[in-house]
């Protein structure tokens, strides 16, 4: 808002007054409010600047009574006969004000005929007429009714601006709210000033704000960050199901969940915490997102949630991430882990080797040659049969984009590849060898991938 605003003023202070205006941007960004203060500015009895607000055409502008400055809504006043009237409406001249001003708000509704109509008052303006479009969509407008104006962009305001702005309001109106409540607000405008303002209100009306914003309480979110840490899949979704009678918005209590893992997330990385670490917290973060998403869809609104809460449950029994949970099931989880996992390698083999293969083709095409033996939730264990394949998958860089293929694919914080020498490079160098010259066995070997003899 500070850049549209000095380039309002600066625009204003020129002398050089356009008479029509283009505001565009995203909802809720202050495009209608500025139009009014544009408005004031032009009008103001002190002169054209930034306005007195207690003047009597400021004041008539703020209460929306001003005869000489008309907001029109395109959405339901879109077509030819409504641009038609406005023609007749700009020939007479202004009542109090020194400038006539017409808001016309998502003016990319307006029909063609309306919008060619709309070019030629624009192309032929009367004196001290003065025209705001307002818009979210601007690309839908004719571009030779964007080329008659000046155009200003309002970006989405951060959450910091949204605060403030809400301080602001909430001063002005005497609301007691504390500054932790005013951040909850501003975090839930997702970057609307308008949306942040209606829920200050709702506030201010006796609503409590957590309740308003369909926030979980921080002692019950705790609970069940503790019971899905715990892999307690039954209580995660008891909470849910206890929080959907209560009233909870459940998509509310997703973006919750993000927003904490992404705190921790930035905390961490600010500390220099280890990779495999930081890597668990994203992979909860697309997760959500994931949850969040199926959401729109969904039959039952909670159930994708649900289905999550219970995943997340089995990963962390089987992969030993459990924390709190009685001696005997962390007894158990190994034995599951080892039994389930190898019988999975075989049946995700494929989906593997998609998963390496954007990574890197000749790897995936090296990995097709060997054999997945086992894999116990930590360890992979790969027989390949020639020495040359056995060097190249165990260097470094191939061996990151293994473990990292398979993390992936098994939902595992960390895998170690285990790389065997099988039984067919001992076969293949008898072959070589039976009754051939020494240079073809060494021509021969270095094909293979092979000792030469």
């Amino acid at each position: 808002m500070a850049v549209v605003r000095d380039n309002l003023r600066l625009t204003l202070e020129s002398g050089n007054m356009p008479h029509a205006w283009l505001f565009s941007g995203p909802r809720g960004t202050g495009k209608t409010s500025a139009a009014r203060i544009l408005a004031k500015a032009v009008n103001c009895r002190k002169g054209i600047g930034e306005p007195c607000n207690k003047c009597e055409m400021c004041e008539s502008i703020t209460a929306g009574s001003a005869v000489d400055v008309m907001e029109i809504d395109a959405a339901s006043n879109r077509g030819i006969d409504d641009i038609r009237e406005l023609r007749e409406k700009i020939k007479l001249a202004p009542m109090k004000a020194k400038n006539k001003v017409f808001i016309i708000d998502e003016v990319h509704m307006l029909t063609t005929e309306a919008a060619n109509a709309l070019l030629k008052i624009l192309e032929e303006p009367p004196a001290n007429t003065l025209f705001i479009l307002c818009t979210t969509e601007p690309d839908k407008l004719p571009l030779t009714v964007i080329s008659r104006c000046t155009r200003i962009q309002f970006g989405i305001p951060s959450q910091e601006d949204i605060q403030k702005k809400l301080a602001r309001v909430a001063k002005e109106e005497k609301l007691d709210i504390s500054a932790g409540n005013l951040t909850k607000i501003a975090r839930a405008a997702h970057g609307s000033f308008r949306d942040g303002i209606k829920i200050l209100e709702q506030i201010g009306s006796g609503g409590e704000t957590d309740a308003v914003l369909g926030l979980v309480a921080g002692k019950d979110a705790e609970q069940f960050w503790k019971v899905i840490n715990q892999g307690d899949s039954k209580a995660g979704v008891d909470f849910i199901e206890d929080l959907v009678i209560k009233g909870g918005n459940v998509r509310t209590f997703v973006e919750q969940l993000v927003d904490w893992v992404r705190e921790e997330m930035y905390d961490m990385v600010e500390k220099g915490a280890g990779r495999e670490k930081l890597l668990e917290k994203i992979r909860v973060i697309e997760e959500l997102d994931g949850v969040y998403q199926r959401m729109k869809t969904a039959v039952v609104i909670q159930l994708p949630l649900e289905m999550w809460i219970i995943k997340s449950g089995e990963w962390r029994v089987e992969s030993g991430e459990l924390a709190g949970n009685e001696p005997e099931l962390k007894k158990e989880a190994p034995e599951k882990v080892v039994k389930k996992s190898s019988a999975d390698l075989g049946e995700k083999w494929e989906e593997i080797l998609k998963r390496v293969k954007p990574r890197n083709h000749s790897v995936e095409a090296l990995l097709r040659s060997t054999r997945p033996v086992g894999f116990d939730g930590k360890d992979l264990e790969l027989e390949v049969f020639y020495k040359f394949h056995l060097d190249k998958l165990g260097s470094e860089k191939c061996r990151e984009i293994v473990e990292a293929a398979v993390a992936e694919v098994f939902k595992v914080p960390k895998v170690r590849l285990n790389l065997v020498l099988g039984k067919k490079a001992a076969a293949a160098k008898e072959e070589l060898t039976a009754g051939v010259g020494e240079d073809i066995v060494k021509a021969a070997a270095e094909i293979f991938g092979v000792d030469a003899v």
